[in-house]
């Protein structure tokens, strides 16, 4: 059998005031595309599908219409868990209409569906919550799905209110309960989830996104240890960070996809992928990373010339850039306006004096020796593109000078 496994798609996200919504739809679309040569029989999105609780409309429709193109029917199964950044009632909300179609959201780690026949034949149940069961694949599927969890949502959804223990024991406890009820050698076992996983032998250090950051842990999820996962397991496909990488190769690959989109200038747009999966019943997951073009890639780039920021700028059109001006003084006017004039999608300008002087040295030293005159024609050049000021406005300054001496 073969899965396509993705997560962290966040549309709706915004770069300042830039939405990303063009360059989401180009992703999606290759995506799409990808999910036509590879014919994966089910595709998993592990949480994070919107970038806020409340995305606009146009993210709410971008994603219907890729789920329900990707799902092409009810030819592929598609399951969605809801990620921190998710609402789960407003991810749940179009279940009714989307299982039709062969498409099963999960907002809550007690969600259950009712069981589903769809017209090919296959059939989908929910025999407990957080367990997916779908028969007349070309092997029986199980996975257990574990949408973003904290530990008071876990308590309150699965009937744990008096239990004391932390997340990652609860978790440990409810995933093997499931997989020894219901993962065999006859068929398809893996696990889907939105949370941080790692070794216990060390903490993985993450470069967050804005919006991900926490005090102690990413999202501020404790980090769950790989050998929670359930024996019978055969790979867990995990969303969250937004780096796509195996936290893990035994006892199986536990793999984050990353998110299909650079979404911070700390992420490096070369790197993002989705992840085919094959699987045969009893034996161990093969993967593989199929890189996305990312058309629209981050940059942080510095220069210490200004018509060298311009020249670069020409030749990347199709980013964001953050860029940092080494100079020996500040950028004057004219040049701030012939970089910004250069690049749809500029950040930031961000200076960096290579000596700077010493607070209000600057100032009294161009200013040093000058006339009043000479002083407002230097002021005028500089926020007027090296405009020098009419005749007529010197004159009015002269007459100005010469009332103030009177």
């Amino acid at each position: 059998m073969k899965i396509l496994h993705t997560s962290d798609w966040h549309l709706g996200k915004k770069l300042n005031n830039w939405s990303r919504l063009t360059e989401q739809r180009e992703i999606l679309d290759e995506i799409l595309e990808i999910c036509r040569q590879e014919n994966p029989e089910v595709v998993l999105l592990a949480g994070d599908l919107y970038d806020s609780w409340n995305p606009p409309h146009e993210a709410i429709e971008l994603l219907y219409r890729t789920l329900s193109r990707i799902s092409d029917g009810d030819r592929r199964i598609v399951l969605a868990i809801a990620g921190n950044h998710d609402a789960p009632e407003h991810v749940e909300a179009p279940d009714a209409l989307a299982r039709e179609s062969g498409i099963f959201f999960l907002g809550y780690p007690g969600s259950r569906p009712a069981d589903m026949e769809l017209e090919s034949g296959v059939k989908v149940s929910f025999p407990e919550a957080g367990m997916v069961l779908v028969e007349g694949l070309s092997s029986p599927l199980r996975v257990i799905c574990t949408p973003y969890a904290s530990e008071t949502r876990m308590r309150q959804y699965l009937d744990l209110e008096n239990r004391e223990e932390a997340l990652r024991t609860i978790l440990t406890e409810r995933w093997n309960t499931l997989g020894d009820r219901y993962f065999d050698s006859e068929g398809i076992n893996i696990l889907t989830a939105h949370l941080f996983m790692g070794e216990p032998s060390r903490l993985i250090q993450e470069e967050e996104p804005e919006g991900e950051k926490s005090i102690l842990h990413p999202g501020g999820l404790e980090q769950i240890y790989c050998d929670a996962l359930p024996p019978g397991c055969q790979y867990a496909a995990l969303g969250h960070l937004h780096r796509g990488f195996p936290v893990s190769m035994e006892p199986v690959p536990a793999v984050y996809s990353g998110s299909p989109g650079a979404y911070s200038l700390s992420e490096n747009h070369r790197d993002k992928a989705v992840i085919l999966a094959d699987l045969e019943p009893g034996k161990k997951a093969r993967y593989s990373f199929r890189k996305l073009k990312s058309p629209w890639p981050l940059y942080r780039e510095s220069f210490t010339d200004c018509d060298a920021a311009v020249q670069w700028l020409s030749e990347h059109q199709e980013g964001y850039v953050e860029l940092t001006m080494k100079t020996e003084s500040y950028l004057t006017g004219s040049e701030k306006q012939k970089i910004l004039q250069s690049h749809p999608r500029i950040l930031s300008i961000i200076p960096e004096l290579n000596n700077p002087l010493e607070p209000g040295e600057e100032k009294r030293r161009s200013f040093a020796g000058k006339t009043v005159q000479e002083i407002f024609s230097d002021y005028y050049r500089h926020s007027k593109q090296n405009s020098e000021p009419a005749a007529e406005l010197l004159k009015l300054l002269d007459e100005i000078i010469a009332r103030g001496n009177g």
